[in-house]
């Protein structure tokens, strides 16, 4: 027979257990979580593989890999000896496409020239796109608080210099033999420069397009304006409503999109659960490595 073991409420054991969930809770909301200072296990990394169809897809590009990430937050607490782990793996997916949706820093400028030179290091046969996030305007930016004057700036041209697009409310096309992909980027929704008119305003509504919009907030708007798949981050694979204190600080309107794909009718949206280590504690929010297959719709 089965013996079952208890706790009494007042044990080391039991006070131990809700400091440690404490601790988590907290520093998965203010300080994005503990050090990890050791190697990555890969069987820890979240690798998710699938197909993007895409309408009107040129043959040149079909079977190319796009790959996906989010929310580095690259900082004090998530060191650069962490990313480069988890971006050894991106490149090992030998990417086509690299397309990073946000919150690629969480600090000031040191951190942006570091994450520069890690992503620029990063091999990619045609193009790396970035969008950027609300901690990419200074650690707490959204209304305020936090907020670092010229720091999206300064990071955007340190992204520019490393080979890496930056999109905020712009479109790139790139062109394989004579043929065209489209990328659209947006600024965060929660910074006041989100404009989505001007983005696709100068865009080709004939080419297949992928948005990147680091709140998944965004994705009805961004599909009704002609978008074919919306690639967000932001939630760090977390739901609203877990955790009362990252709710107050990070509020996602929509519930719906807690990580991974969604269909919107015509439109798909894919939300990344991101690569900083804050809460990583169960199979949906582990650092995630997403990788596309770019085919016809």
């Amino acid at each position: 027979m089965n013996q079952v073991l208890t706790t009494h409420p007042k044990s080391p054991v039991r006070r131990f257990r809700r400091l440690k969930r404490a601790y988590w809770s907290l520093s998965g909301s203010v300080s994005l979580g503990g050090l990890y200072p050791g190697r990555i296990c890969p069987s820890w990394i979240r690798f998710t593989d699938m197909d993007m169809p895409l309408p009107n897809l040129p043959d040149v590009f079909v079977g190319k890999r796009l790959v996906h990430i989010s929310d580095l937050h690259c900082s004090p607490m998530v060191l650069g000896r962490y990313l480069r782990q988890l971006l050894d793996h991106v490149a090992g997916r030998e990417p086509d496409f690299l397309a990073v949706t946000g919150d690629l820093i969480t600090g000031g400028t040191a951190h942006a020239r570091r994450v520069a030179e890690l992503l620029g290091e990063l091999p990619t046969s045609i193009a790396k796109v970035a969008c950027p996030g609300n901690h990419d305007y200074g650690i707490y930016a959204p209304n305020g608080r936090g907020h670092m004057r010229q720091l999206a700036e300064y990071l955007h041209r340190r992204l520019f210099d490393a080979g890496v697009h930056m999109l905020r409310n712009q479109h790139a096309i790139f062109t394989v033999g004579g043929h065209a992909l489209q990328f659209v980027g947006l600024e965060d929704l929660w910074s006041p420069r989100y404009n989505a008119a001007a983005a696709f305003a100068a865009a080709d509504p004939h080419l297949p397009t992928i948005a990147l919009s680091h709140n998944p907030d965004t994705a009805g708007d961004l599909a009704n304006r002609g978008a074919h798949w919306i690639l967000a981050g932001h939630t760090h694979g977390n739901a609203h409503g877990e955790n009362r204190i990252r709710d107050a600080v990070f509020p996602v309107e929509s519930k719906l999109y807690t990580g991974g794909y969604y269909p919107l009718g015509a439109a798909h949206l894919y939300v990344n659960r991101g690569l900083s280590y804050a809460r990583r504690l169960n199979l949906n929010k582990r650092p995630e490595i997403t990788t596309f297959t770019l085919s016809r719709a």
